[in-house]
């Protein structure tokens, strides 16, 4: 976060001092990377050296073997030829030069066994060629299908899969802590220069059919209609967030689609080509298909639909040549011509941690726009296996990005230029950040963040002019190496120059009393970067939502959870509001028990949030 131009006496002088620790710290982790160079060469000159120790212990043992043969057919011919004195002679003084050059009494060692350096985990940068698909429109009105039971079903396959492991890297530089965050209630006093004002707020809870089980709230606005999901359920608003109605999505689509409609679900409004797009998750068929639909509609066809009209294309795991293989755990957002998603790429067997890495998916909006068959690219995932869990950029201009960690002081970062067909990616050093197990506990002892699901992913990820932002969960402790000591899990914050690839600032989001995580990222037309995330633990505080922009070292909430599960939830979501793209949309959840003995039910309210800078309100706040 930045600093603000208000602080308290004193205060400036600290933050100099962490300025200057962080520069010692990028100079020491820049000495560190150079010497990789010197070690390489020094490297080549101990590999030498082996052979040349190497071949001269065999030349040795070639000339003693030869001394040996000599002494032997020396006997034989002073036996056979006493008369040849002289010969002999000379065979002695022959022995007598050998044994000057090789002693027979020297001490010979063994052959070098060569070890090579342990190579640095930053690798040359690639790059690979996009596939190509297609898929045809289809269109649907009127919600005429029966609704289909939910089944959260706890054995499939990506509920087994192991996290991906983030592995401790090599020493790049130290963590110095930012300015720790707070945490607000929506009304208190924000002492900014120009506060964070939250223009609309609408919690909804009567959500059904709702999933127990996690929330993954996303959502779009456009100013009269606002759309949310959450697992197993769509709500609309014509009135602008004002009041919501909930439908189920089996009664809109039909449910052949693979083994039928299952949880994920993202929404983003799209004010190029104004349309909201929908991407729903089904579930695999069977020794069959997973798949993905992908749907359009405008602003005017849901207000006259009631959210039933429709245009969608259908994309399976055949369609990006994966076979039968799951996919989940998906993102979208959209660039200046492009609609670009992402999904994780699981192996089909339900034992197996394969870890099948990230597939990208750039589709025209000019063809969704006209309701025509798409004309889609798709990468390859097994480049982007270090990926998995990952999200694609939002506000992305005209390339899209992703990232993920080779290990906690190397990222790997992804772009796929939206007038190319290849697409590439290069490793950045970063300062060694905590990766140890992520652990925050609730009032009624569970863990928020057992779950994992996408443990040390880079989820936050959005385009400010020429940075990229990229966050993600980190756990307590320090880097590995000393810095300092989180004591909750945090997010933690690095920007990168597009333009150079290289590391502008590292920072956190943390706070001493609680934990943070799950963060989503957003830039506004004012080039703010708004975030939604969650927050809780500490043996006090159950697990919530909050949002805020970056800068003010503060996030807001509304309402508070009552319950702590030990699932919080796979993500919430932030994204440029429109019309008015000066402010943000948050789309969030709280945690209510509703049982007694507390604990046996609760459920995942949503909801949506519309907030931005008071300067900004029309007409503004004097």
């Amino acid at each position: 976060m930045k600093k603000k131009n208000y602080q308290p006496e004193g205060f400036e002088l600290l933050e100099i001092l962490l300025e200057q620790s962080k520069y010692q710290n990028q100079l020491l982790g820049g000495i560190i990377n150079n010497l990789d160079i010197m070690v390489c060469q020094l490297e080549k000159i101990s590999k030498q050296t082996c052979h040349s120790l190497s071949e001269h212990h065999l030349q040795t043992n070639i000339q003693k073997a030869l001394l040996k043969d000599i002494a032997f057919i020396f006997e034989i011919f002073k036996h056979q030829n006493p008369s040849e004195v002289l010969k002999i002679k000379e065979l002695e003084e022959l022995k007598n030069k050998i044994e000057e050059c090789c002693p027979s009494k020297k001490d010979e060692s063994s052959f070098c066994s060569y070890e090579p350096c342990r190579k640095p985990s930053k690798q040359p940068p690639g790059f690979n060629k996009s596939f190509e698909g297609v898929s045809l429109p289809k269109k649907v009105e009127g919600a005429p299908y029966p609704p289909i039971v939910k089944q959260d079903i706890p054995n499939r396959q990506p509920n087994f899969r192991p996290n991906r492991i983030v592995t401790k890297g090599q020493f790049k530089g130290l963590v110095s802590e930012t300015p720790s965050s707070g945490l607000k209630q929506m009304g208190a006093a924000d002492d900014a220069p120009d506060p964070v004002v939250f223009e609309k707020y609408t919690l909804n809870n009567g959500v059904s059919p709702a999933s127990n089980n996690a929330a993954d709230i996303s959502g779009g606005d456009n100013g009269n209609v606002v759309m949310l999901t959450g697992n197993w359920y769509v709500q609309y608003s014509t009135d602008g967030g004002l009041t919501f109605t909930t439908l189920n999505p089996t009664t809109i689509f039909p449910n052949t689609l693979a083994g039928g409609f299952c949880c994920d679900q993202i929404i983003q409004y799209v004010p190029n080509i104004d349309r909201f797009i929908w991407l729903l998750q089904y579930q695999q068929a069977t020794g069959g298909n997973n798949a993905y639909r992908l749907a359009s509609a405008s602003p005017q066809d849901i207000i006259r639909s009631n959210c039933s009209a429709w245009t969608y294309w259908d994309l399976t795991s055949a369609s990006f040549n994966i076979g039968t293989d799951w996919m989940d755990y998906p993102s979208v957002s959209y660039g200046n011509n492009s609609l670009y998603f992402s999904f994780d790429v699981l192996d089909s067997t339900v034992d197996s941690s394969a870890d099948n890495g990230l597939v990208v998916v750039r589709i025209p909006l000019s063809e969704i726009q006209q309701s025509a068959p798409i004309n889609f690219r798709y990468t390859n995932p097994a480049d982007s296996a270090v990926a998995w869990g990952s999200n694609v950029s939002q506000n992305t201009g005209d390339e899209v990005f992703w990232a993920g960690h080779v290990d906690n002081s190397t990222i790997r970062i992804f772009n796929f230029h939206e007038s190319s067909t290849n697409y590439g990616w290069r490793d950045i050093d970063i300062n060694n950040w905590p990766n140890n197990a992520l652990s925050s506990i609730g009032p009624n002892g569970n863990n928020w963040l057992a779950w994992g699901v996408p443990n040390n992913a880079i989820i936050g990820i959005t385009r400010r002019q020429n940075e990229l932002w990229l966050s993600w969960t980190a756990s307590n402790g320090d880097g590995g190496f000393g810095g300092f000591n989180f004591p909750h899990p945090h997010v933690q914050l690095i920007k990168i120059n597009i333009g150079a690839y290289t590391l502008i600032e590292q920072m956190q989001i943390w706070n001493p009393d609680h934990a943070f995580g799950y963060p989503s990222l957003a830039t506004n037309s004012d080039n703010e970067v708004g975030i939604c995330l969650g927050w809780g633990g500490g043996g006090s505080l159950n697990a919530n939502s909050a949002v805020g922009i970056m800068g003010d070292y503060v996030v807001w909430y509304r309402d508070g959870s009552t319950w702590t599960h030990n699932r919080w939830g796979d993500y919430v979501t932030v994204r440029q509001a429109a019309p008015d793209s000066r402010f943000f949309a948050g789309f969030g959840f709280v945690i209510i028990d509703t049982s007694t003995p507390a604990g046996a039910n609760h459920r995942f309210d949503p909801y949506y949030v519309l907030f931005g800078r008071q300067s900004k309100l029309t007409p503004p706040i004097s």
